[in-house]
């Protein structure tokens, strides 16, 4: 009697999301706006009114820089876990949206090119877009945008190809 042939698990090799680089000026907005709330108990300006007035007028513009500074984070969070990446064993793929879930994935030995764009000051730091396209397609099927670590990515695509 013949064994049939165990087929291997597909495994989870690599995991990511969005780059927090690529959201480098909205985290330097929300750290600019919490340095002036933190910077409002040290320094009083003259303009806000009266002193019984003023106090409260700071008050609020605390709490609205505050605000505004955990609205940004927010939004960073949001936009960070609405596009996830992973890499198997066996497949490529990008998965979009938080309700409404869309995916695209390739197979990796379907794969026929893969490009890599790292360009500026992020490009330097590592960061930058991982194209995977097959034969059955013009464009590139999976995008990893604004990923860390992109040539490694890349290599260890390639890696699994072989």
């Amino acid at each position: 009697m013949s064994e049939a042939p165990e087929i291997s698990a597909e495994k989870v090799v690599w995991s990511g999301s969005i780059s927090h680089w690529h959201y480098a000026g909205r985290w330097l907005f929300a750290v600019f706006l919490l340095a002036l709330a933190v910077g409002s108990f040290f320094w009083t300006p003259d303009f806000l009114g009266p002193p019984r007035s003023a106090e409260a007028n700071l008050w609020i513009a605390r709490g609205v820089l505050a605000a505004l500074a955990l609205l940004v984070m927010g939004s960073i969070s949001l936009s960070r876990s609405r596009r996830k990446y992973k890499i198997t064993t066996r497949r490529v793929s990008v998965e979009f949206g938080i309700v409404d879930k869309q995916s695209n994935e390739v197979r990796v030995q379907d794969i026929r090119s893969i490009n890599l764009l790292c360009r500026g000051i992020s490009g330097m730091f590592g960061i930058g877009r991982v194209e995977f396209a097959s034969a059955a397609a013009d464009d590139a099927e999976v995008v990893f945008w604004s990923v860390g670590g992109a040539e490694k990515i890349r290599d260890m695509v390639r890696s699994l190809q072989a």
